[in-house]
């Protein structure tokens, strides 16, 4: 893994991002981040500010500004890991941490905010932001320019107050708030699907993949269940709203799941599913906000379901996928099966016989595979 170097008006950081993965091609920054930072240190900030960090992804911010009484509130494990790290490496304290289900409250002086990808998040978070910026917290929004367009100005307007975008630098565009700030009663984030054919409900908060609807992948993945041997120790992992551990819990009634995701807002949205779809006294399940399967400590699983995203953030790539399909190898027990559904031009399959030394499609349409690979070697430490 390579080492990268963030020359920031505040001084020279080292800074990794996660997933962690050898001849590192990402940064922990981008020119938002610098942007933004040059013009803190233009105010000469008081080292008492109290800063309220938002959607910090890997910890830059939080790390550069780590001398003021900084609070991050993100809805990323990976994020909460990244600005405790990076932080740690650079001999600074981490900021203090709010999980995104839980709203900040408390005065700010100022709030420093990432644009998120999602628009259910960034509906979420804005009319959440909107009573802090009334009770006088200065607002400054940072994004790269090709991901602020009219639908972005409009969620402003509709949820906090009137933007003006800044002139352009490397590409990266500064957001500040014009005129009063509005006075918009928080709406819930919630929103229910229901799956007749599956025989469920749903609830998703925002930033939970998918939804709107049972996305095609998952449709797929469910129909392939019946063709897998019946497991006692089952993981879902990048669950979501939980949809898959809660048709295996469905299929074994006997299966212990464990549902794991990054999102906070997913895995509130996975217990709220488990309690409507398993009954209110389902103990057969355990959850955890966390990167892959980075610090699980149980008994090895016999089977993992995955469905792994292909993008972070604005970054489209397979890492989080071959972290899932390394920790799934490592926590599962001989003759383990993890069971992945893709789009077939991933080419899933090429990292599975790599890993496992085996793979084989059990289900298809045109445009997913389903694939399943069998640990038939012991784990590497």
């Amino acid at each position: 893994m390579e080492t990268r170097v963030f020359n920031s008006a505040y001084g020279e950081l080292t800074l990794f991002r996660r997933p962690f993965r050898p001849r590192e091609t990402l940064q922990a920054w981008d020119a938002a981040d610098e942007y933004l930072l040059q013009q803190l240190a233009e105010r000469n900030l008081d080292k008492s500010t109290r800063i309220l960090i938002v959607n910090d992804s890997f910890g830059s911010l939080s790390t550069a500004l780590a001398d003021y009484a900084c609070t991050l509130w993100v809805d990323s494990a990976i994020s909460q890991l990244c600005s405790t790290e990076n932080a740690a490496r650079n001999n600074k304290l981490p900021p203090a941490f709010i999980p995104a289900n839980s709203p900040p409250s408390g005065q700010f002086d100022m709030i420093l905010y990432r644009l998120p990808k999602s628009r259910s998040l960034l509906t979420y978070q804005l009319q959440t932001l909107a009573p802090l910026c009334r009770s006088g917290a200065i607002f400054i929004g940072a994004a790269m320019a090709r991901h602020i367009d009219h639908h972005i100005v409009s969620a402003f307007a509709k949820n906090i107050a009137t933007v003006k975008p800044s002139l352009a630098k490397k590409k990266a565009r500064l957001m500040h708030l014009e005129g009063e700030i509005i006075a918009v009663e928080r709406q819930s984030d919630s929103k229910t699907i229901t799956l007749a054919e599956h025989n469920m409900v749903l609830v998703n908060r925002a930033n939970v993949f998918s939804r709107d609807k049972l996305d095609q992948g998952s449709r797929i993945m469910l129909a392939s269940l019946e063709k897998l041997d019946t497991p006692t120790n089952v993981a879902d992992l990048g669950c979501g709203n939980g949809i898959l551990g809660i048709s295996a819990a469905q299929h074994w009634p006997n299966a212990h799941v464990y549902y794991a995701d990054d999102s906070f807002l997913a895995i509130e949205s996975a217990k709220q599913n488990v309690r409507q779809n398993l009954g209110e006294d389902y103990s057969n399940a355990t959850f955890s906000v966390s990167d892959c399967l980075y610090g699980y400590k149980g008994e090895d699983f016999d089977l993992v379901l995955c469905n792994p995203p292909f993008h972070q953030d604005h970054h489209v790539g397979d890492h989080i996928a071959r972290q899932m399909f390394r920790d799934s190898h490592k926590h599962l027990a001989l003759n383990g099966v993890l069971c992945v559904v893709g789009n077939r031009h991933l080419g899933y399959h090429v990292l599975l016989k790599k890993l496992f030394g085996n793979c084989e499609t059990i289900n298809s349409d045109s445009k997913f595979v389903v694939l399943r690979a069998r640990k038939t070697t012991p784990s590497n430490g």
